[in-house]
């Protein structure tokens, strides 16, 4: 491929992100296509390269040696063709290229995020900013922002990665909840026995460990696991479960007297909200902006 053009640029987008995804059909949502156009698009890739970049059948999606390759020499032309866009629009004193961003999910509600803000600000510096904003596990947005899939995080942090930098933005309040019809709901604070709360049925999120930051209990009855507030709030709500959420989230049932908060004197902890970064590697011009529009901003709530 000597000459490259704009349709050669969307093939190697396209490649790239399948390959990240790791396969065709986990890459139809982040490239908004069917399966049979992403196959096509591969197709026309190879074909015009003159090699095999993948296989994939019964075992899966795997790079061959030379989509190996390849990849690398494609991320190296579009990291060349991101840091072109970014130059011209400094010229123009305007913040262009891409953003990509991690965020844990439902952080929305709480005042001391200021994300929104801070996408604002930098909006009304930009020419032809494309920001992606995606919603993840701390891990997934340690990975990301590790494997260079994203330019900075912003969540909790159970283990720091030596290749990260991890930077305080605030802390998060959580406190242990119940729904209306469970046996603790019309209870009183007085009545409730911390260590009795171990006979109940606990929800826990997946990647987090509640029961060792809140120091006050021993062990959970865990008897469901998810990996997202909102099924944490659901089955909160059903009444059959306790569990942990940011008390910014729980505030509009609390608030509703469909959910209470149990003995937050004694259970409440708190989660510490980082900016995560690439150790080793400069920001592009987009995700400097950012990042320090969000240390103001946090800093001046």
């Amino acid at each position: 491929m000597i000459k490259v053009t704009d349709f050669d640029l969307r093939l190697l987008r396209i490649f790239k992100t399948v390959s990240d995804c790791g396969g065709f059909s986990a890459a139809e949502a982040a490239l908004n296509m069917n399966l049979s156009t992403i196959s096509t698009h591969m197709a026309d890739l190879e074909a015009r390269l003159g090699i095999r970049l993948c296989d994939r059948g019964r075992r899966g999606f795997r790079l061959t040696d030379e989509g190996r390759a390849f990849y690398l020499s494609a991320q190296r032309l579009l990291d060349s063709v991101e840091a072109f866009r970014m130059d011209v629009g400094a010229l123009h004193r305007q913040i262009s290229g891409e953003l990509l961003i991690g965020i844990v999910d439902n952080t929305i509600t709480d005042t001391q995020s200021q994300v929104a803000r801070a996408i604002d600000v930098l909006k009304r510096q930009s020419r032809d900013l494309e920001i992606r904003l995606e919603i993840k596990s701390p891990s997934e947005i340690e990975d990301g922002v590790s494997q260079g899939k994203l330019h900075l995080g912003i969540g909790p942090v159970r283990n720091a990665q030596p290749g990260l930098n991890y930077e305080p933005l605030y802390r998060e309040e959580l406190q242990l909840y119940c729904g209306s019809g469970h046996p603790l709901f019309d209870a009183s604070p007085d009545d409730i026995d911390v260590e009795t709360l171990a006979s109940f049925d606990y929800v826990a999120r997946g990647y987090l460990r509640e029961t060792k930051e809140s120091g006050s209990i021993a062990s959970f009855k865990h008897t469901a696991t998810v990996f997202h507030m909102e099924a944490v709030a659901m089955l909160i709500l059903s009444g059959r479960f306790i569990g942990y959420l940011p008390s910014h989230y729980a505030g509009l049932w609390v608030s509703q007297g469909t959910m209470r908060s149990i003995c937050p004197e004694r259970l409440t902890h708190h989660a510490e909200f980082q900016l995560i970064t690439r150790k080793g590697r400069e920001m592009p011009t987009p995700a400097q902006a950012f990042a320090e529009t969000l240390r103001s901003s946090v800093g001046g709530n």
